[in-house]
């Protein structure tokens, strides 16, 4: 995989958070990719082995110096000096006709085959985006005449609503015959991909991610929320607002005009904070506009994992943005804070699978994010009701259970033993 365990990005945390209870399950796990020290701008601790970590430091200089020159101060002198050798390093890659991800992805196979030299796996998975890396995954698998699973994260193809035009289907057709299975993290990508023909509906499995039951994570009062300062209006009282935290990345493709909207006609009484990238447009809108600058500031730092946690635990209800294209997406964030208990609002398209699961888990409130109306009825319904959300944390304890990490070991291990149980009754192992 292209982020694995070690890496800030969610990717390789879903899985080392079910490794324990995967163990019991009689599967153990190995990862490959390229090393997170050199890939990955924050770091985190991987609950295993270190002899079950493939990792390849064959990185190329212009990925190495970006991560280097992210690591400083924004503007900092040895900000400007990174980022002035990466882009001599570019320039020499230009030149010498280098591919970054090339090199890397051939290194990562070299890996893995030594790697299968010693352990001799009895399955071999392969992770898309990018499709890259499954396709040179397959490649490996067909060479070591090992079973294939694909896993498909977000679909390889262009998504609009309702509509599904795959990417290189012929190669992805080759891909997806070849594996004895594929997971889908979304049930949408998945009928998506069976009613294109990519894929038959027997090897097709769903998949979401979950929450961690160690309660290292669920300790209040370590975040940086309680001592955000107060509002410039002097009119505004912290203290009867609710703190609304949405964390993680807002690119263009996720657009929250129609929240700048809803809090601009309707004035909730809740002060928003966005920890991580936002795309400029919004951060800007949020500075000129004083109505939304009184409610929403940014915090650009890069958090770690636990940090993120410490947020959910202090905040009073989280924030879920899904982009208006994406009908199939269903964001991590949403699962792994519900160990939080804390009521969550999400902004989607109508008929995402998140919309069904807070009609049968009513722990918060899905609107539309294409109408301002919707929004500002969600946050009117969560502030007014708030304590009803929290208490539906207790009364349907059983159906949110369903989503934590000791389930999802137990559903992935159903899912890998229905693949390989045909080709071989003793398996043992898995390598991801």
């Amino acid at each position: 995989m292209t982020q694995p365990p070690g890496c800030s990005g969610v990717m390789g945390h879903i899985y080392t958070k079910i490794l324990p209870f995967l163990e019991d399950q009689g599967w153990e796990f190995h990862f490959a990719g390229p090393s997170p020290h050199l890939t990955s701008v924050l770091t985190e601790p991987v609950n295993c082995p270190p002899e079950r970590l493939h990792y390849s430091n064959s990185i190329s200089w212009s990925t190495r110096l970006s991560i280097h020159k992210n690591r400083r101060r924004s503007r900092s002198l040895v900000y400007w000096l990174f980022a002035i050798l990466q882009s001599i390093a570019l320039a020499a890659e230009k030149l010498l006709r280098h591919n970054p991800r090339v090199y890397m992805l051939q290194h990562v196979e070299r890996v893995v085959v030594d790697a299968n030299k010693h352990w001799n796996f009895d399955l071999i998975a392969g992770k898309s985006p990018d499709f890259s890396m499954l396709d040179a995954v397959a490649r490996v698998a067909d060479d070591l005449q090992k079973p294939l699973l694909a896993m498909v994260v977000d679909p390889h193809g262009k998504r609009d609503g309702l509509e599904f035009y795959p990417y290189d289907r012929d190669r992805q057709e080759q891909v997806l015959t070849q594996a004895v299975g594929a997971m889908f993290m979304s049930p949408l990508t998945r009928d998506r991909y069976v009613r294109s023909h990519l894929i038959t509906a027997n090897k097709a499995y769903a998949f979401t991610d979950c929450f961690p039951t160690s309660r290292d994570y669920y300790v209040s009062g370590r975040s940086c929320l309680p001592f955000r300062s107060k509002p410039s209006s002097a009119s505004i009282d912290t203290k009867s607002f609710m703190r609304v935290v949405h964390i993680g990345m807002l690119p263009e493709w996720r657009p929250i005009e129609t929240l700048f909207e809803a809090i601009r006609s309707e004035h909730p009484p809740v002060l928003i904070d966005f920890f991580g990238y936002v795309y400029p447009d919004a951060r800007q809108a949020m500075k000129n506009d004083l109505s939304l600058a009184e409610t929403m500031h940014c915090w650009r730092q890069s958090l770690t994992l636990t940090e993120c946690h410490d947020l959910a635990e202090d905040c009073d209800i989280l924030l879920v943005v899904i982009g208006p294209r994406h009908l199939d997406n269903q964001p991590s964030k949403f699962f792994e804070f519900l160990g939080h208990r804390k009521p969550i609002i999400v902004l989607g398209p109508k008929g995402n699978p998140i919309q069904s699961i807070l009609e049968r888990i009513p722990v918060g409130v899905y609107a539309d994010i294409t109408s301002s109306a919707s929004i500002a009825r969600a946050f009117q319904s969560v502030v007014s009701s708030y304590h009803s959300f929290v208490e539906a944390y207790i009364t349907h304890a059983s159906q949110i259970e369903m989503y934590d990490d000791q389930h999802a070991a137990a559903h992935w291990a159903f899912c890998l033993n229905s693949m390989i149980n045909p080709l071989n009754d003793n398996n043992t192992a898995a390598s991801l």
